[in-house]
């Protein structure tokens, strides 16, 4: 039986110099082999090349079910009995789900995320954008995060589900609790936040859904109340669950999307020229910043049966993550993968995963960051960095790489 080489990678990835700048650590782990025994809150095989990742995100015998149960495993079993309403709800999001209830649920939902659905919302988009835009000439303290890249991913998805505008703070409040529970050390207080939010977002949709099925509106609920395809419909606890879903999904990574897009640019004065002047090449350049800066920088499957990835023996329950943030920077799939192209022809980056569950919401986010880029352009021809000297700060998620903070002079 081959073994991985066990790195001291392993330490590496849970420290703050891994945060600020993870892509040292990936083209070292890229260079010495596919895939590696590290430790990450549990111990998990870390699938790091291109070809491999792509080839094994497709493979049906690494399931995405049960995960929620491992992010949990890590408290203590005395505790655990206290959050299975957490686990219940979270354990029917799509995003977790298998062959044949995820098969069924993608059928269904599909509909609501498909590319002319999705690009009828281009004018609503950029109205919303126009406004949060708008006093930022004015103002003497702008953060892109906070006024563009916070706020916009989530009053999208929010007027989507006809979340009323007076309550989506709370909602982003709740979302970040998500955030924390995926990709950080969970703790006895992260899960009970957790749980809260769950309750609270379950609560409000199943409201929501009531008073839906009295009186359709054009919201995205509705449609999904009357989506039927092969005379299969949303239970009702399923559909509160993909409610929550897709706004926890919606906003936070296409939250990184903008953000690590518009710093990216930024450090890279002589790109967002290029692309200032090139406004045509918007979409390709939003492709490479999804490549450069992944939002999304690992995803994880269990192993259902007995798997060979790259010569090493994945036995069953195993815990496998697929770092995509070193496949998009993989050298043997694109050339000079340290350089942003915003013109890069061939980019078949793995930033919304790959397979079945391939990222539901990938052209909604597309979008947003196109038009968020682009109006930045345009509205702020002299933007550039408050202190090009300062180091970013980084959210402390493992899973979701995004700032803090990006305070700009426009």
């Amino acid at each position: 039986m081959s073994t991985a080489q066990s790195l001291p990678a392993a330490k590496m990835i849970v420290t703050p110099e891994f945060l600020q700048d993870p892509y040292p650590t990936y083209a070292q782990l890229c260079t010495e082999a596919p895939i590696h025994r590290v430790h990450l809150n549990l111990e998990r095989w870390a699938v790091v090349r291109h070809a491999e990742c792509s080839q094994f995100l497709r493979d049906p015998r690494l399931i995405s079910s049960s995960r929620v149960r491992q992010f949990l495993s890590v408290l203590p079993s005395e505790t655990r009995a206290n959050f299975t309403q957490l686990e219940r709800m979270i354990e029917m999001w799509m995003l977790f789900l298998d062959a044949p209830e995820h098969t069924r649920l993608r059928k269904l939902m599909n509909k609501g995320f498909s590319p002319a659905v999705v690009e009828l919302l281009r004018t609503q988009v950029e109205e919303i954008v126009d406004d949060m835009l708008r006093p930022l000439a004015s103002a003497d303290d702008v953060d892109l995060i906070r006024d563009l890249a916070y706020p916009l991913p989530v009053t999208v998805i929010a007027q989507m589900l006809g979340v009323p505008a007076a309550l989506r703070q709370q909602f982003i409040g709740w979302t970040n609790t998500f955030a924390v529970l995926f990709g950080s050390p969970v703790t006895l207080d992260t899960a009970i936040a957790a749980q809260d939010a769950v309750v609270a977002l379950t609560g409000f949709f199943r409201k929501v859904v009531a008073e839906r099925r009295k009186e359709k509106g054009r919201d995205l609920i509705s449609l999904l109340i009357d989506i039927e395809e092969d005379g299969e419909v949303l239970t009702e606890e399923e559909l509160y669950a993909q409610c929550v879903m897709l706004l926890f999904a919606g906003h936070e990574t296409t939250r990184n999307l903008i953000g690590n897009g518009a710093f990216t640019l930024l450090k890279h004065p002589e790109h967002m020229a290029e692309l200032r002047r090139n406004p045509e090449i918007i979409r390709t350049a939003v492709e490479e910043l999804l490549r450069y800066e992944s939002p999304v920088q690992f995803i994880s499957r269990n192993a259902a049966e007995e798997v060979e990835i790259a010569g090493v023996h994945i036995a069953p329950g195993d815990f496998v993550i697929f770092l995509l943030g070193a496949a998009n920077r993989d050298p043997r799939r694109f050339d000079d993968p340290g350089r942003l192209n915003l013109r890069r022809a061939k980019n078949d980056h793995l930033a919304f995963g790959a397979g079945v569950h391939f990222c539901i919401g990938n052209q909604l986010a597309r979008l947003e960051a196109q038009v968020a880029i682009l109006s930045l352009l345009r509205n702020f021809p002299k933007l550039q960095l408050a202190d090009a000297m300062r180091e970013p700060e980084w959210v402390p998620n493992f899973i979701f790489r995004g700032l803090k903070h990006l305070p700009v002079c426009v």
